[in-house]
């Protein structure tokens, strides 16, 4: 197990500074995601349509329509809030010093994109990324699941989602994260 995480850790120094940015700039996407669903405002209220309980199809797309509403961001606007709030944070400099302005902008859509095709797919089986988990557990593994896709070298050769999400928490650690939350503000719903 130690020799596996060394192993972790020699390719993550091997990652370059601007894919670490990537890297870091994923989970911190989906973390504030996760916290502007709707369902986590207080006035959520899903609007219900007829359902015939007797027809499974009816049903399915009942909870397919429950997970829209519900999932869906708060003001609609998730990738521009994020990115704006990232482009404008006094560790933006820090935290991204690779990434221009227009490039975080870009890669929180490229995020957006390829997260709502896979929670499309997802729905479509019954399940949601959001299914019980804690805003945390969200970011990390939801990153793990579109970098991968994304492309990263190096990142995308470890085939094991565990090891990749070692390696998402050491990028954390390396920007001296060991929180989310102790980049993201509350603000981040505004």
């Amino acid at each position: 197990m130690v020799k596996e995480q060394d192993k972790l850790l020699n390719i993550l120094e091997k990652i370059s500074p601007l894919q670490k940015e990537i890297l870091l700039l994923a989970p911190v996407f989906f973390w504030g995601k996760y916290m502007r669903r709707k369902i986590n405002s207080e006035d959520f209220k899903p609007r219900v349509g007829k359902i015939d309980f007797n027809d499974p199809i009816s049903v399915l797309k009942a909870k397919l329509d429950f997970y829209a509403q519900a999932n869906s961001d708060i003001e609609g606007d998730v990738v521009g809030t994020i990115s704006n709030f990232l482009i404008k944070h006094p560790k933006r400099n820090t935290l991204f010093p690779h990434l221009s302005n227009d490039r975080i902008e870009s890669i929180c859509f490229d995020l957006e994109d390829y997260f709502e095709n896979q929670e499309l797919c997802a729905e479509a089986e019954g399940w949601s990324y959001y299914d019980e988990v804690t805003p945390e557990e969200f970011a990390i593994h939801t990153a793990d699941a579109i970098l991968y896709f994304f492309g990263i070298p190096l990142y995308k050769e470890i085939s094991s989602p565990e090891d990749r999400e070692i390696i998402l928490e050491a990028v954390l650690k390396e920007k001296s994260l060991d929180n989310i939350n102790n980049l993201l503000l509350p603000n981040i719903n505004t």
